[in-house]
């Protein structure tokens, strides 16, 4: 465990940490289409991957609170993810994206060897482009989505 501006830094624990992850992921993406609303059984389907490894599954606790999270992931072609980042919104504004980000990025690099790293994050979302951005990330792909709304 290490101390992140006064998070504690722990690996995801199998069988322990699953309730915790999934409640503080919902609360922070409540209402997004991909990320919100996921079960356990969503959350054990990605565990069961091949790629799925929790020493790349970063979680940032306050306490016994479980504030942010940064899961990476690394493809088969070799190229690293941040899969899923997180911060709970009650802790957000304090630096704890970035840190975790830069965590995961770390990790890939120096662990997994990874020399290239992705992210998905929705254009709309200036605060985390910018963040992103000022990681050195550059958006290389725009994904136009459409939706539906059958109440109009």
């Amino acid at each position: 465990d290490m101390s992140l501006h006064g998070f504690r830094l722990a690996n995801f624990r199998m069988g322990i940490d699953e309730k915790a992850w999934l409640e503080a992921n919902n609360a922070t993406f409540a209402g997004h289409p991909e990320n919100g609303d996921m079960t356990r059984r969503d959350l054990e389907k990605r565990m069961a991957q091949p790629w799925f490894d929790p020493a790349g599954f970063f979680l940032a606790w306050d306490g016994e609170e479980l504030a942010g999270s940064c899961w990476t992931k690394v493809h088969e072609s070799g190229l690293g993810e941040i899969y899923v980042i997180g911060v709970v919104p009650q802790w957000e504004g304090r630096g704890l994206g970035r840190t975790l980000v830069a965590v995961g990025l770390d990790h890939l690099a120096r662990v997994c060897h990874v020399r290239e790293a992705m992210l998905f994050v929705e254009s709309l979302n200036t605060r985390a482009v910018g963040l992103y951005e000022s990681l050195g990330f550059e958006a290389v792909q725009s994904v136009e989505a459409y939706r539906y709304d059958s109440a109009q």
